[in-house]
């Protein structure tokens, strides 16, 4: 019998207060769900090519040091491994062109950060479903 592969939601973004506002909303929406943090893209590829799990999703923030959300995307497009991987944009940003040029660059969507926790928790359970993170393991 094969092996069954580990997934993880991968999340890069540089704010530690959304990086934790984030694990509190999948541990109380999608509880089954392991997550993996990146503080900017650079970390987050380089965590995607030494981690045991497979990225069931990954969610980019835009606006990272080093590498950043429009960079990661295009690294991951590029990339045979993440080319059909589901990509979300979670960022702070409501501007149309940013949100064009994601899509452009491969995003499956691009959703703006809500200003509260509970809005939060709404997102992830929005994902959740959209992206089947049920099946997640």
């Amino acid at each position: 019998m094969a092996q069954q592969e580990m997934q993880a939601v991968f999340i890069a973004d540089d704010d530690e207060d959304d990086r934790f506002l984030l694990q509190l909303a999948f541990q109380e929406h999608s509880p089954e769900c392991q997550l993996v943090f990146a503080e900017d893209g650079m970390v987050l590829i380089d965590t995607l090519f030494q981690s045991p799990f497979t990225p069931c999703l990954i969610v980019l923030d835009l606006n990272m040091p080093r590498l950043n959300g429009f960079e990661a995307l295009t690294v991951l497009r590029s990339n045979s491994l993440y080319q059909h991987t589901p990509v979300v944009i979670l960022t702070t940003s409501n501007s149309l062109s940013e949100r064009q040029l994601a899509y452009e660059l491969g995003a499956n969507d691009f959703i703006t950060k809500p200003m509260n926790l509970k809005l939060l928790g709404d997102i992830v359970r929005e994902i959740r479903q959209h992206w089947r993170l049920d099946a997640c393991l």
